[in-house]
């Protein structure tokens, strides 16, 4: 369990929000499986079965792996976006503060 103590790596998320619209844009590449596949193409019955069943069920799953895939992708990159803006309105902060410290001096 954490002590409120924040690591996280804007790099590693930058990269891995990336990634994953990578991947989404290779999927999106490869286009539908929708070609009707004729019974002796694989052979046997209980092949052609199971190659149909996965070709029907594909359609809505990928529809989920690719809502999956932008979401995580979207939260990855706000997280970078805010956490760098943060980082940005901190140091301006800072600085100011230090600014206001030595002209008292």
């Amino acid at each position: 369990m954490s002590n409120g103590d924040l690591v996280l790596s804007l790099a590693g998320l930058d990269t891995l929000a990336a990634q994953l619209r990578s991947i989404k844009k290779r999927m999106d590449d490869t286009g539908q499986v929708d070609r009707k596949l004729g019974h002796g193409e694989l052979g046997s019955s209980a092949a052609f079965d199971a190659m149909d069943d996965f070709m029907r069920g594909w359609k809505d799953g990928r529809k989920e792996i690719d809502a999956g895939l932008d979401g995580v992708a979207k939260m990855a990159q706000e997280i970078v976006d805010k956490m760098t803006e943060l980082d940005v309105e901190l140091r301006k902060a800072l600085r100011n503060h230090e600014k206001e410290g030595n002209r008292g001096k």
